[in-house]
């Protein structure tokens, strides 16, 4: 399949150094990351070009940041996690992120000159306690709405994004997914219009979960849940539906197994891609972490 909506996929360089050569350094809030894990270099470099190829394959042009040697310097591995950087909107305006962790504070500065040359303006978060990591949201473009998680974002920063951005609805879910992308995953149909939502049922209590279904019904979304009690099938599964979801496409580590989803999306004529990418995993990362939507 070609993408017919032309979208830029921003992408980071790796780094020149092997990418957490040393062993990975988990954050607490993270249940997806192993701690002192040791990428395979050649495996995870392999990985990362299979993935710039597919996202070219399917049509979409791809923007690579360099990764800048301060960040080497100072173990700031995680700035390939491009996501977290910052949104964009239809109007060519970035909205740079405040990042709650102290380990990634301003990593976001070393994009800024590449979306300035692409023509893209930059706009900022009020304060420093406007906390916002891109992870945490998902920007409908077509409805104009903004879904918000509140793990690593705050409700200051959610509302100061919404703003910038110029949505009509904010809307936030609440999840013990440590980001948004890791509880939820938007569906659209190849119009963008957002049809379905991808749901981990296992990250939501009754209350939030009932505030999701009620969302869904008040929009016309088909709310699929994908739950797994056990541990490690949740993270797998996690992993899996971490996607890159963009017009009539879902592109993740792994297929999403869920027989639900596998039905929606055929009926849909929703096209799901697999590009592993493993040793990003590791980290905590999937693939909708280490790309982000330039529209």
């Amino acid at each position: 399949m070609t993408h017919s909506h032309k979208i830029k996929i921003a992408l980071s360089a790796l780094p020149k150094n092997d990418w957490w050569g040393s062993g990975i350094v988990a954050y607490q809030d993270n249940d997806m990351m192993v701690d002192g894990a040791m990428p395979n270099q050649p495996v995870l470099e392999h990985e990362y070009r299979k993935l710039v190829s597919l996202i070219e394959r399917l049509g979409l042009e791809t923007v690579i940041v360099p990764f800048s040697n301060i960040l080497e310097q100072e173990g700031k591995f995680d700035f390939i996690f491009m996501r977290d950087h910052f949104l964009c909107n239809r109007n060519k305006k970035i909205v740079m992120c405040n990042m709650r962790l102290k380990e990634r504070l301003h990593e976001g500065r070393f994009v800024i000159e590449t979306m300035k040359k692409l023509g893209y303006t930059i706009s900022y978060l009020p304060t420093q306690d406007c906390l916002a990591e891109g992870g945490e949201f998902f920007y409908l473009s077509k409805e104009n709405i903004l879904l918000s998680g509140l793990c690593r974002n705050n409700l200051k920063g959610a509302e100061s994004m919404a703003e910038l951005m110029g949505v009509e609805q904010l809307h936030i879910i609440e999840s013990n997914g440590y980001h948004l992308d890791t509880a939820i995953c938007p569906i659209f149909n190849s119009k963008y219009d957002c049809i379905g939502i991808n749901c981990a049922r296992e990250v939501f209590d009754a209350k939030n979960y009932n505030t999701l279904k009620e969302l869904c019904k008040k929009y016309g979304w088909e709310l699929l849940d994908i739950e797994n009690q056990d541990r490690k099938e949740s993270l797998e599964a996690r992993s899996a539906m971490n996607c890159l979801t963009l017009p009539g496409l879902l592109v993740g580590t792994s297929p999403i197994k869920n027989k639900n989803v596998i039905d929606f999306t055929n009926q849909n004529d929703i096209h799901m891609h697999v590009s592993n990418v493993s040793q990003f995993n590791l980290s905590g990362g999937s693939v909708h972490c280490l790309t982000n939507e330039l529209l």
